[in-house]
């Protein structure tokens, strides 16, 4: 027997973009400017879009459960935007287009930075969710003898899936989209806490 998911977090972009595989998350490969290969569509309000992916699969193999989880982010469906002055939107007050130019590239390192960081962390929720449905796949050991644990796979999916969605809106929402560094610098020491 075989069954294999496939769930989709928050933040899906368009699918156009460059062919490349999905990068796995990993504790030392962080997302870089250059991952993004999406169109950006026109109408976007963001300044980036990242589409990030739980794939899971399990099977019995020998009466033993082999299952696996992982985070994976779609270079392809994710885009990033080079904004002028905030990236995250128009200037908060008037400014000569030199003035703009000016502030652009003298801050656009850290914005920048800035911006990674808000998309990398939710990369890394994407991992902590992962993280969870492999801790509950651990717990269902009689999987394969049992029908109705099979049942309990798909139900500990579909409930990790609703959590990340829940978790990355309200990520999202309480960040202002990475605007406010507080909240930012508070989701960050969160999830550090929990892939530590």
């Amino acid at each position: 027997m075989r069954i294999a998911a496939c769930l989709v977090a928050v933040c899906c972009a368009s699918a156009a973009g460059l062919a490349q595989g999905p990068i796995e998350w990993s504790p030392v490969r962080r997302l870089t400017k250059s991952d993004f290969k999406g169109r950006v569509p026109a109408a976007a309000a963001n300044a980036s879009m990242s589409t990030i992916n739980l794939d899971a699969s399990w099977e019995c193999q020998g009466g033993a459960l082999v299952a696996s989880v992982r985070a994976t982010f779609d270079p392809a469906r994710s885009w990033w935007r080079n904004a002028q002055g905030s990236v995250w939107g128009t200037p908060g007050e008037q400014t000569s287009s030199a003035q703009i130019q000016q502030n652009a590239r003298s801050s656009s390192l850290v914005n920048d930075m800035q911006l990674l960081e808000h998309e990398q962390i939710h990369f890394d929720i994407a991992e902590a969710a992962a993280r969870k449905i492999r801790a509950r796949f651990a717990g269902l050991t009689s999987a394969c003898a049992d029908p109705s644990d099979v049942a309990a796979l798909r139900l500990a999916v579909g409930d990790a899936d609703r959590e990340l969605q829940e978790e990355q809106q309200r990520y999202d929402r309480e960040t202002g989209h990475g605007t406010n560094a507080r909240a930012q610098d508070q989701w960050k020491r969160r999830i550090a806490a929990l892939l530590n």
